[in-house]
């Protein structure tokens, strides 16, 4: 979908499209007419096909004779279940499968038919009554209910009812099973108060005399993932246990996982499984899986089989490479915890790495975006805007026809208190013009100010660290002595000190060893030992964090093992900035081909304190060349310009933005009739159709945004005491919300789609969101078919028939600051939400 450049929000809804036309033949309009061509040229160049394609491969090949007769005389029988899920050109195969012999079986309920998405279509079943005369007495109609009780089965019987039904002779279902409940529908003014009345719903209901329900027997169900990952927040916050479907989870979004992972390592930094845990997240799973069951095999635990299959791979081994990559993020954690003091900057700077990283928008298009620094105008008006917002001075910007509202916005961004439009401005102020501007133009250009503005309060988080570097008798990490040892100390980011000494090995110099630095056994022959050294060297580092390039696979476990025994041998925090250099740069990461690249004079290689002054001066290059995601390129500005401009309708009509809000009081507050309108902007944008189009669909795929957005307000909970109090307030919470599998959890409530609990079951069921704007699909032209209002009864149906013992349904008049229209199923049930 990326290589068609299909929008990442649209992708799902493409597919799903797909689907649809290949499958019930439904028209895809020009713009997915153009994607599917280009889809379908792709794959057949690459001689590759998706599920979609394995149907209708099989399909077209089944209509061919000779093959359907071969197919067909491996079975004498043929039995489909969930057979209202099937598609036209699922069912031509089962027709063709048992064409010969009729010995055919379906289950299914038409009234459960939910997934027209994908290409499901009720009609199958008369297709299959004509095709293989079904008579009316070979009809089997399942009569007992053995879940409902009597008042939630005739509301759901009466409303589901109002449908064309498909079986003019189908019988009434019975049932024995009794509840004391009746059937309820609350509404309530918005979705704040629905969730805080769920909660104490909850709580009044597991303190009842007569036996409470566990969180387990609890289901809450809805229509949209949106409303769900709500009641996650809300439920972990207020200490609730719940689980949502698989995939949904907050510990299943794999940038989670990898925080939650990392933090664990940060509180626990001594804890083996907790290691055992991170390398989980990172590593892909049939590695993790080999290299455990291959320790167990070993005798070997986890960590010190991973280190050995890192040490004994071939050099261009691709497991090798992820293990190190594993390794190397696991070690620098320690350092990442001592350098914060707050969980929400630790968690920026977690996801800032590669591994696990988190990836903006921009940074999936960085290729595409120019270098600000390379901007002399961006600079310079950068650093303007840093010292106006240093000394609490406002903004002036001129009318711009509209254009100066979004421009406020990124002003203000920057950490200006005040920014003033037009009028005459405060002679204090400082101006912002266009010709401030000349080649980028102001939009663009404000952007890229913006951009560079926040790399620089991003940038490197080690400005007070020690760099070290040792060189040895041999490279063995296993048996290898120090000869030459050094540290260099810097402060805000500059050199202040130096450390070094030659060290007396107890083992030869191996000739290799020797012509890498060219240290002799003669050179060190009148220095001391080790032990000697270490108590001086460990003095001057102090409680530094110990920075070395590629110190992960030499220096860091040479030294560990070597000062084992030693006085303060293990309590160092240390920092490898080969993952560094390697997430930045395509080419040689050799310390000696860095510091050319930046400028920087590096001495004699392989000699310790000449590399050690050398990294002393890379790693704040490097860190700083980590904040400018945005690479530089050639390409023309206007190609620039419109790349943004691409980008900005999801973010900027999307369902979750406020900019279309901010630029409506924007206007309102500037009294200008001449400015803009609301409706002007969104035409600019792209249209009524496409926000129409961006607020409707819910991409099925985990959006990196919507991960932040969870985890913050998570973060702005946990804000109290020390970081490690505030990581263990975290970890307390997300514990909370957990997937463990296809079955539904016993000791959480479970938070589902109403599309997903076919065949499940529980005591109590709360419908979320029974309101005609979550469940009725109202298309562009307003008005709903028969067919889509029949399918929104039966998904409503499902859900509600999911009650054993009690059935409660809500509805606000707004959610997320939405109307949500009235509530139709309500009033077809004869049900009038009370509150």
């Amino acid at each position: 979908m990326r290589r068609l450049r299909v929008p990442p929000k649209m992708q799902k809804r493409v597919l799903e499209a797909f689907s649809r036309y290949r499958f019930r033949g439904d028209a895809l309009g020009h713009r997915y007419q153009r994607y599917y061509d280009r889809y379908q040229r792709m794959t057949a160049e690459r001689n590759v096909a998706d599920f979609d394609t394995l149907v209708l491969k099989t399909a077209q090949l089944l209509r061919m004779d000779d093959a359907a007769a071969q197919v067909r005389s491996r079975w004498d029988a043929v039995l489909v279940d969930e057979f209202q899920d099937l598609n036209p050109i699922q069912y031509a195969i089962v027709r063709r499968l048992a064409q010969d012999h009729r010995n055919i079986f379906a289950v299914g309920d038409d009234e459960q038919s939910v997934y027209s998405w994908t290409g499901a279509d009720p009609q199958v079943f008369r297709h299959f009554q004509d095709d293989f005369d079904i008579r009316p007495d070979h009809v089997l109609h399942l009569q007992e209910n053995r879940r409902c009780p009597p008042s939630i089965l005739d509301v759901a019987r009466r409303f589901i009812a109002l449908n064309a039904t498909m079986f003019a002779d189908r019988q009434p279902q019975r049932t024995t099973h009794d509840s004391p409940f009746p059937v309820e529908a609350v509404g309530f003014a918005d979705d704040e108060r629905e969730t805080k009345w769920i909660m104490d719903d909850l709580r009044r209901d597991r303190s009842r005399p007569d036996g409470a329900p566990g969180w387990g027997d609890v289901a809450l169900l809805y229509r949209t993932h949106r409303i769900g990952r709500a009641l996650e927040s809300a439920f972990l916050n207020a200490g609730i246990p719940c689980c949502l479907a698989q995939g949904r989870a907050l510990a299943d979004d794999k940038v989670v996982a990898y925080v939650l992972a990392a933090l664990r390592v940060i509180a626990n930094p001594g804890d083996e499984i907790h290691q055992e845990l991170f390398y989980q997240a990172v590593l892909p799973e049939s590695l993790f899986d080999s290299a455990r069951a291959w320790g167990e095999e070993k005798g070997r635990t986890l960590i010190h089989q991973l280190e050995h299959m890192a040490r004994t791979l071939p050099s261009d081994h691709s497991d090798r490479k992820k293990i190190w990559r594993g390794f190397y993020a696991l070690k620098n954690l320690d350092a990442l915890g001592k350098s914060h003091t707050s969980l929400g900057s630790l968690v920026e700077d977690i996801l800032s790495e590669k591994v696990g990283r988190y990836r903006t928008v921009l940074e999936e298009h960085q290729e595409d975006l120019s270098d600000p620094v390379s901007h002399e105008e961006v600079v310079g008006l950068a650093e303007r805007v840093q010292r106006a917002a240093e000394d609490a001075k406002s903004v002036w910007i001129p009318r711009q026809g509209g254009a100066e509202i979004p421009a406020r916005k990124m002003i203000l961004e920057m950490g200006i208190r005040s920014v003033a439009l037009g009028g005459a401005p405060d002679p204090e102020a400082l101006r912002i013009t266009a010709a401030d501007l000349p080649t980028l133009g102001l939009g663009l250009g404000l952007f890229k100010t913006a951009q560079l503005i926040r790399t620089r309060s991003f940038a490197n988080t080690f400005r007070d660290f020690t760099a070290i570097d040792l060189e040895t008798t041999d490279n063995n990490v296993d048996n290898a002595e120090i000869v030459e040892l050094a540290a260099v100390r810097v402060r805000h980011g500059r050199v202040v000190d130096e450390f070094h000494s030659m060290v007396k090995p107890r083992v030869p110099i191996t000739s290799g060893a020797l012509g890498a630095h060219g240290i002799s056994e003669s050179d060190v022959a009148g220095a001391p030992y080790f032990e000697g050294v270490w108590s001086q060297f460990r003095e001057f580092c102090g409680s530094d964090v110990l920075v070395a390039h590629n110190g992960y696979m030499f220096d860091f476990p040479i030294l560990r093992r070597m000062a084992a025994k030693l006085p303060r041998g293990s309590d160092f925090s240390t920092y490898d900035t080969l993952p560094l250099a390697r997430t930045l740069h395509a080419t040689s990461r050799k310390l000696e081909h860095l510091a050319k690249r930046y400028g920087i004079h590096s001495g004699r290689s392989h000699r310790a304190l000449d590399d050690c002054q050398t990294l002393a001066r890379l790693f704040p290059a490097l860190s700083e060349t980590r904040v400018e995601l945005a690479l530089s390129d050639h390409r023309s500005l206007c190609d620039e310009a419109r790349k943004i401009f691409d980008l900005i309708p999801p973010y900027s009509l999307g369902l979750h933005s406020d900019c279309l809000d901010f630029y409506q009081s924007e206007s309102a507050a500037c009294g200008d009739a001449d400015l803009p309108s609301v409706d002007d902007l969104i035409r600019l944008l792209g249209g009524h159709q496409l926000m129409e189009r961006l607020r409707a669909e819910r991409s099925a795929d985990k959006r990196y945004p919507e991960t932040m957005g969870r985890l913050r307000r998570l973060i702005e909970a946990c804000t109290h005491g020390d970081l490690a109090a505030q990581i263990c307030a975290f970890l307390e919470r997300a514990v909370l919300s957990k997937y463990d599998g296809a079955e539904t959890e016993k000791n959480r409530v479970n938070l589902l789609t109403l599309h997903s609990t076919k065949g499940l079951e529980f005591s109590r069921v709360y419908v979320v969101g029974v309101e005609d704007e979550q469940l009725i699909p109202i298309p562009r032209d307003g008005v709903v078919s028969s067919l889509e209002l029949e399918e929104a009864r039966r998904l409503l149906y499902v859900g509600m028939t999911r009650a054993k013992d009690r059935l409660v349904m809500t509805r606000v008049k707004s959610r997320g600051e939405r109307s949500t229209g009235g509530h139709r199923f309500l009033d077809e049930m004869g049900l009038q939400p009370r509150g």
